[in-house]
């Protein structure tokens, strides 16, 4: 008895992060809920185009009933008190704002990225590979989603040791959670070009992510993720949506 109201609380939150209704605070709250939901993720995928063709629906009822008031205009039956200008003033407004909300909306590489990107957990402190305090303060720093500082220690980390993936690939998914794909991607490719890497798979994984942020398509099938075992489903799910 108590399901159905979540539902539709769930719903509302769908359709307003769609439709860009939610502020800062909450949009970074859904998106928090996403990456941790893969359910909600998939229903999301599932919606939004529902949701955006009623919203566009919407907007062309709008200058349908426009339109109708002005033909009884025309007929000697005024809608409007204030005349002709009203009228032409709000298809006007209605047609600036139909395509403002349409050019506002996600281009789909993002909603596909913002769909799927769940950033890397990182290592548990206590048993990071890299036995060194300054890399362990740095991974409580990413932790925490200071991605910027941990990149910034790893850095100063690699310097002395330029070969080593745990911190490239790291250092990696700290600049795609901070939001920087294009400063991600050589680093991933630097390690998924290592197949001895215990990062290897999971590198390529963030490559093609990062290479979908980026708008890079040519980029995707050459990464042979199709047929992986963990990350196959994903993969062609997310091509052949950008193939529609």
């Amino acid at each position: 008895m108590n399901q159905a109201p979540l539902q539709q609380d769930r719903f509302e939150a769908m359709e307003a992060y769609v439709l860009g209704r939610m502020d800062g605070v909450q949009r970074g709250r859904f998106e928090a809920e996403l990456a941790a939901d893969e359910a909600l993720r998939t229903e999301l995928a599932m919606q939004r185009e529902h949701i955006l063709a009623v919203e566009m629906a919407g907007v062309e009822r709008q200058l349908i009933q426009l339109a109708a008031g002005l033909d009884d205009d025309r007929a000697g039956v005024s809608p409007f008190p204030s005349g002709h200008w009203l009228k032409y003033a709000a298809m006007v407004a209605v047609l600036v704002l139909g395509a403002l909300w349409w050019a506002d909306r996600p281009a789909a590489n993002e909603r596909l990225f913002a769909e799927h990107h769940v950033p890397d957990p990182g290592l548990p402190v206590p048993m990071s590979a890299v036995d060194n305090p300054l890399f362990h303060d740095a991974m409580v720093a990413y932790k925490l989603g200071d991605y910027n500082e941990a990149y910034g220690k790893w850095n100063g980390l690699l310097v002395h040791d330029p070969g080593n993936d745990t911190l490239i690939y790291f250092m990696a998914s700290a600049r795609l959670a901070a939001g920087d794909a294009g400063a991600a991607i050589p680093l991933f490719q630097r390690v998924a070009d290592q197949p001895a890497s215990a990062f290897h798979k999971k590198a390529k994984w963030y490559l093609f992510l990062s290479c979908l942020r980026e708008g890079r398509y040519e980029e995707l099938h050459a990464l042979g993720l199709e047929q992986d075992s963990t990350y196959g489903d994903r993969v062609r799910r997310i091509e052949n949506e950008l193939d529609r």
